[in-house]
């Protein structure tokens, strides 16, 4: 783990009913990185890597989870007290506080 990383909260910055969402899954997470940007990729990879798809037809997939939209997901340092410390982070980056969570816009 790096030595300047620093805890960061990424929690959703919209309404679970802004269409914005896409039908994506609506987390609130914990990531341990040195600044708000990679606390965002780090959130980013984090879900990918957990992402089973399944197609039911011709469409693409995205491998945008959200977390790097700002209209989606803030960042900012997680606050003093909070009960998390660096060192409980040693083997993975990013602790789930809540989700998945459906958005609940209509396509």
């Amino acid at each position: 783990m790096a030595e300047n990383n620093t805890l960061r909260l990424v929690e959703p910055n919209a309404a679970a009913e802004d269409p914005w969402w896409q039908g994506r899954q609506i987390w609130q997470l914990v990531v341990a990185a040195p600044s708000a940007a990679f606390a965002r990729l780090e959130a980013e990879r984090w879900a990918l890597r957990r992402r089973r798809p399944v197609p039911i037809g011709n469409e693409s997939l995205s491998m945008n989870a959200g977390f790097i939209d700002a209209k989606l997901y803030h960042v900012h340092a997680l606050p003093e007290g909070a009960g998390m410390r660096l060192e409980d982070f040693e083997q993975e980056p990013v602790v789930v506080l809540a989700g998945p969570m459906a958005s609940k816009a209509s396509a």
